[in-house]
């Protein structure tokens, strides 16, 4: 979707943009060989046009950064297949909701292949640097929640990133409510010794944990690796219905 996508260049709009793709005009190569038989004013096709080049040059050298200056943060799932090699499913544990009183018990990333754990008393430091291997960050109420409660406690970790939200992509689908409704929306089922794990049973496992009790923080351990896990089913998911419902449901 990146290579299809203009609204990159400023003073495109999204109806600029599907008039592009109604003409046939469906990729940056398309427009560069067509962009003559637009029924759009000579500077606005010039402008386009430069910035279309610019594109080419900065995809051809995975210069990834140039499209995060310029595109909107709604629009950023575009860029999940050229950075799915780059790309980190994220997930914190907290003891509450206040991002400045309570604390961090475990931030979680996936991969897409293996998963790492970040522990508050243990290892919870050494996340600064593993976050620096990933140019894109999924979460699931991240915007609100994960990233905010990360940088309170954290203020000099870089999370300027290319990030999706599965809370609003997934709501421009129809799905609303939290991950685990969701989750059951799309027949995601979870082993049973985490059917009844929730949020508020997360803070409770962490509390057993420093009372002694090993076997809780392994229980939170699975519950946050089964959140982590399952944001990337559904932003594959997220990503082949957005493509269809903003795309290929405009070209001819």
């Amino acid at each position: 979707m990146l290579k299809n996508t203009f609204l990159h260049i400023p003073g495109i709009g999204a109806d600029t943009e599907c008039n592009i793709w109604k003409n046939d005009i469906l990729s940056w190569d398309d427009f560069l060989e067509n962009y003559r038989k637009l029924q759009l004013c000579s500077s606005k096709k010039e402008l386009i046009h430069s910035h279309i080049k610019r594109s080419i040059n900065a995809y051809d050298n995975k210069d990834y950064e140039f499209f995060h200056r310029n595109m909107p943060g709604r629009l950023h799932w575009r860029a999940y297949k050229e950075l799915k090699d780059k790309c980190c499913f994220l997930d914190i544990e907290t003891t509450g909701l206040d991002k400045y009183h309570d604390d961090i018990t475990l931030i979680g990333l996936y991969d897409g292949k293996d998963s790492q754990f970040f522990v508050k008393d243990k290892n919870i430091e050494e996340f600064k640097e593993a976050i620096k291997d990933y140019s894109m960050i999924v979460t699931f109420n991240g915007k609100c929640f994960d990233i905010p409660f990360i940088k309170a406690k954290h203020p000099d970790i870089n999370f300027d990133k290319f990030h999706v939200d599965l809370r609003f992509a997934m709501r421009e689908l129809g799905y609303s409510g939290g991950l685990k409704r969701i989750e059951k929306l799309m027949g995601i089922n979870r082993s049973d010794d985490l059917q009844e794990v929730d949020g508020f049973e997360a803070v409770r496992l962490w509390h057993k944990y420093k009372r002694g009790d090993n076997s809780a923080l392994e229980l939170l351990l699975r519950y946050n690796q089964a959140d982590i896990e399952n944001l990337k089913t559904l932003m594959d998911f997220t990503f082949e219905k957005l493509k269809q419902k903003e795309f290929l449901s405009v070209i001819p």
